[in-house]
């Protein structure tokens, strides 16, 4: 299928999640994301949930990561839509978070961060492939901000569900993740 066919397939399931299921989903995630190696992580970027749009709420990872891992520089981004670029801020005692106009909570003052920072990147997604290629919203932000980042930066999916098998339209645009946590798994990708 395609990335619009996916994209589409995949705001209908989320969508028709109930609220008790899009919450056991997010446990499960949180369990997964619990699972990871976290040695040698000195700041991890978390994109912010449009609760809505029952995106996998990172809020529960972030409150994880502050009472377990308070060492661990969390940094949240800010989208800049007239040009589809992402300034980073530091989630500390300065930040300050508001809900945009597109709905998504975001940072509206607080520290920046460089991105050079970033040792591991949690990527939001509708669908993804088992080589490790992603659908989002198709605005190409996060395709963007990887390429920025350094290259030993890990990229990392969160799903509510499984791999596709096959994404039929990738583009030499498109950035691999190199695992994805999912309910069930942490899917690695070669």
């Amino acid at each position: 299928m395609t990335k619009a066919q996916l994209r589409k397939v995949y705001i209908q399931k989320r969508n028709q999640l109930s609220q008790a299921e899009y919450n056991d989903l997010n446990k499960a995630l949180l369990a997964q994301f619990q699972q990871l190696d976290l040695s040698g992580v000195g700041c991890i970027h978390l994109f912010l949930p449009i609760h809505q749009r029952k995106e996998p709420d990172t809020f529960l990872i972030r409150n994880w990561l502050q009472e377990t891992h308070p060492h661990i520089l969390r940094i949240f981004p800010k989208a800049n839509f007239a040009n589809n670029t992402m300034l980073n801020y530091a989630d500390d005692a300065d930040l300050e978070l508001a809900t945009n106009a597109f709905g998504i909570p975001e940072p509206v003052t607080g520290n920046l961060i460089d991105v050079n920072q970033i040792d591991l990147m949690l990527v939001p997604l509708l669908a993804f492939d088992i080589k490790g290629y992603r659908v989002g919203y198709g605005k190409g932000f996060y395709d963007r901000f990887m390429s920025q980042c350094r290259p030993d930066t890990k990229f990392t999916g969160l799903s509510f569900f499984d791999a596709v098998e096959c994404i039929d339209d990738i583009n030499e645009f498109d950035r691999k993740i190199h695992n994805c946590i999912t309910p069930k798994s942490i899917v690695s990708i070669s």
